[in-house]
């Protein structure tokens, strides 16, 4: 079943109904095996029963297919271990500083214990040389214990330094929002890039919309919290409504995004319709009042890898901000805006 790259890519359009290429037929026997076994083809018996028959393809196919897999694919497992190793390690540190700080409160503890012993002897002594002497002996035991005391201290910022660069490092790598529920702009960004490498190899079009409750929405609310409670109810609609390929991420300050695969700038604006008008049903109480919710939109449709992540974002923003401006419930970028 091998055949050359450029057939193995190219999709013949002037005929739909039967495989037009090796990848095609590959596939169409995958879907016959399972409905002549009686297996449900959903997409977890279709990966499964893709990969088992693939084995048994020749290996010009095979190499054919993973490379195609490899664009989608990232070694998420290997960083799921290198993840956990951080948070172990941050563990570890942890542990380190309560156990240096008990022993922290041991000295306390100590100081203070021999403080008291000293002062009863003091008081019991009526010569100034025993006093003298006491004293003498009282200072050398508290300055061995500063210096543990001190060493201790040192340790502890030690451990907390690196146990923060860690917790850094673990922030910088996550790819949930938890004030929101949906996925973080970290996350957003790789998916995107992603996504780009896709469309400039298979040459499909993909969509993003950037989102944001109105300003004139926002100003009518005194606190920050309230602001946060709506923008939850924005992410919890965008997440109702996306499709299980769609990505729902926000981006910080209440704007929200989402990918929109294989989806052109026609089944972008009926989202951003649809959004619209969930959201304009959707009603909230807050500071004592009902709130009518309106959103406003900036559109970008994903068409070449000639622009990069950042720049088809920012072209997102730029529709947003005119929506804004023009009072209108979303923009389409176009070049020049």
């Amino acid at each position: 079943m091998a055949g050359n790259k450029e057939n193995f890519e190219t999709v013949q359009t002037n005929s739909l109904s039967e495989p037009t290429t090796p990848l095609e037929e590959f596939a169409k026997k995958v879907f016959d095996k399972l409905i002549a076994e009686n297996i449900p083809p959903i997409p977890y018996n279709y990966k499964v029963t893709f990969f088992n028959m693939l084995d048994n393809e020749d290996e010009t196919f095979r190499k054919q297919v993973y490379e195609l897999i490899s664009l989608e694919e990232t070694n998420e497992l290997e960083k799921d271990i290198e993840f956990e190793k951080r948070l172990k390690a941050s563990f570890k540190f942890s542990k380190e500083i309560l156990q240096r700080t008990a022993i922290l409160y041991k000295y306390i503890n100590l100081m203070n214990d021999l403080i008291k012993s000293y002062k009863k002897e003091v008081a019991n002594a009526a010569n100034p040389k025993l006093v003298k002497k006491l004293m003498n002996n009282l200072d050398t035991k508290i300055d061995k214990i500063s210096s543990k005391f001190t060493n201790e201290l040192k340790e502890i910022k030690r451990i907390y330094s690196k146990n923060i660069e860690i917790l850094k490092e673990v922030e910088n790598s996550s790819i949930f929002d938890s004030e929101y529920g949906v996925y973080n702009k970290n996350f957003f960004v790789k998916e995107l890039t992603k996504e780009i490498a896709l469309i400039n190899r298979f040459k499909h079009t993909s969509s993003i919309i950037i989102l944001k409750v109105k300003n004139k929405i926002l100003r009518t609310f005194q606190s920050e919290k309230s602001k946060i409670l709506v923008n939850r109810s924005i992410a919890k609609i965008m997440l109702k409504t996306s499709r299980r390929t769609d990505i729902v991420s926000h981006l910080g300050e209440g704007k929200f995004v989402m990918l929109l695969k294989q989806t052109d700038r026609v089944g972008a604006s009926k989202t951003a319709e649809r959004l619209a008008d969930m959201i304009s049903y959707s009603s909230i109480f807050l500071e004592g009042e009902e709130v009518n919710m309106e959103i406003v939109a900036g559109i970008a449709e994903i068409i070449s890898a000639d622009i990069s992540t950042e720049d088809y974002i920012l072209s997102a923003f730029k529709a947003l901000e005119k929506a804004e401006k023009d009072e209108t419930l979303y923009y389409i970028y176009e070049e020049g805006m």
